[in-house]
């Protein structure tokens, strides 16, 4: 249970936490744009300064792999019946050890860059994951009376033959993800500053609700001059960090979890109305990682970027864009 909520949120994250590099990379230099737009407001008067600015309008296409661990909190089972006697839902004391999520995701992206300095964007994605946790479960009898106790003993004593310890958890997820971002950026000659922060919901196939998260990474980097294909033609690279706040709680029913063989014996004798519910608390084990990348400007309309994230996080991004 614990795991799920962990790879819940990270695909979330995952999602989430996407980096969105529109153009951004740009700096004072002598090129500029043939055609005068509405958009970016005050960009003729940036072009006249000497600066190279990205055309207003674009269109990304990209791909995400993110590997990270989490930490649970917390896990409990509730609503849980043999037969028509209740079982408290503070029986199961489920302890969870080293939990790893991945998660792959692939989003649309539409921005428009309102001042030289501001990009607006919305996206909109699919994630799908998994995550193995290393789960125990056990009860104390001593805390019970009646079938409540006699539940709880055959629990103990299926800990105690080892039978409920280190059981290896899958969880299988995939949602649909949305949201909406801005990034801030600056630069001086061929240095440049970007600032992205977004906001994602995902709404995931084995819980209730939606997932929220909020991402923001700074980044610095230099921008080189290349051999013209069509055009002004540049490469930047940078490097940067990526901070993620995600919510904590997830709430589902049992009857959406892919149980263990080991646990479905157990959670079938005492669900079969299929009434149960499941509430994990959980937090990322780091919400920082270190993030390097580049993006290559082969025009002024198409571009390519990756970035790799590492340390607590490890991630994977890849990118084309078309900007008119």
């Amino acid at each position: 249970m614990k795991k799920i909520q962990r790879s819940v949120q990270q695909c979330r994250v995952i999602a989430l936490p996407l980096l969105f590099l529109s153009g951004a990379a740009f700096g004072a230099t002598t090129d500029t744009a043939t055609d005068s737009s509405t958009f970016p407001i005050w960009g003729d008067e940036a072009r006249a300064r000497g600066y190279s600015i990205p055309l207003p309008f674009g269109v990304n296409l990209s791909y995400m792999n993110i590997r990270q661990n989490v930490d649970v909190d917390s896990i409990t089972f509730s609503g849980l019946k043999l037969g028509a006697h209740p079982i408290p839902s503070d029986m199961f004391a489920i302890d969870v050890g080293h939990t790893r999520e991945r998660s792959k995701t692939e989003n649309l992206r539409l921005d428009m860059w309102v001042f030289p300095f501001l990009n607006i964007y919305g996206l909109m994605g699919y994630t799908k994951g998994s995550s193995i946790s290393n789960v125990s479960v056990d009860a104390d009898p001593s805390r019970y009376t009646g079938i409540d106790r006699i539940i709880a003993s055959s629990v103990h004593s299926l800990n105690q033959s080892g039978d409920l310890q280190n059981i290896d958890f899958t969880l299988d997820f995939e949602g649909v993800t949305y949201g909406t971002g801005v990034t801030l950026a600056g630069g001086y000659k061929n240095w440049f500053t970007l600032v992205d922060t977004n906001y994602t919901r995902t709404n995931f196939d084995i819980l209730d609700g939606k997932i929220s998260a909020l991402t923001i990474s700074p980044r610095v980097g230099y921008r080189f001059d290349m051999p013209q294909i069509s055009g002004p033609s540049h490469l930047s690279v940078w490097i940067g960090a990526m901070y993620q706040d995600v919510q904590q709680e997830f709430k589902g029913n049992l009857s959406d979890l892919h149980m263990p063989a080991e646990l479905q014996p157990l959670i079938n004798s005492v669900n079969k109305d299929d009434d149960g519910r499941f509430d994990v608390k959980q937090h990322l084990t780091s919400p920082w990682n270190t993030l390097i990348g580049a993006q290559y400007e082969l025009t002024q309309n198409f571009n390519v970027l990756t970035e790799i994230g590492f340390n607590e996080r490890n991630s994977f991004f890849l990118a084309g864009e078309y900007r008119f």
